[in-house]
C-alpha cells in the first residue's frame, strides 16, 4: 500500500523525479533551449542512430494520378446536369411532361396528361 502512494506521490509532484532538485526537461512543458541541449546528451546514440535511419528510410506519400480535376468545369458541368436532371419540373412549363409518357401525342393533345403528370407526381 505504501508503494502506491510513493508512486502516486511522485506522479504528482513534477520536482520529485528530478534526483539534483534542478528541472527537468521531460516534466517541463516549456523547457528552455539551454534544456533541450542538456537533454540531447541523455539520449542513447542507438537511439539517434535507429531514428536517423527510419526517417531517411520514408519514403514521400506521392499523389495519385487523376483523370479529371476534382473542382475543375469539367466536374462541376457533371454536377449541374445532374442536378438539373433531378429536379421535378412545373407541369405548366415546357419540361413539365418529361417524365410523363403521352404515347408520341403532342401540343393539345397532351394537356390531357398534365392532370394525370399531376397525380402520379411527375411534375409539380
Amino acid at each position: 500500500m505504501r508503494g502506491y502512494v510513493l508512486l502516486i506521490s511522485l506522479l504528482a509532484v513534477p520536482g520529485a523525479w528530478a534526483a539534483d532538485g534542478k528541472k527537468d526537461a521531460y516534466l517541463d512543458a516549456a523547457a528552455a533551449p539551454v534544456d533541450a541541449k542538456a537533454m540531447e546528451a541523455r539520449v542513447d546514440p542507438a537511439m539517434r542512430k535507429a531514428i536517423a535511419e527510419a526517417l531517411a528510410a520514408e519514403v514521400p506519400a506521392q499523389s495519385l494520378p487523376r483523370a479529371a480535376p476534382v473542382f475543375g468545369s469539367a466536374s462541376s458541368d457533371i454536377m449541374t446536369a445532374a442536378f438539373n436532371e433531378a429536379k421535378v419540373p412545373d407541369c405548366l412549363h415546357s419540361e413539365g411532361l418529361k417524365r410523363q409518357s403521352t404515347f408520341l401525342l403532342g401540343g393539345y393533345l397532351a394537356l390531357p396528361f398534365i392532370p394525370i403528370a399531376k397525380l402520379r407526381g411527375k411534375c409539380i
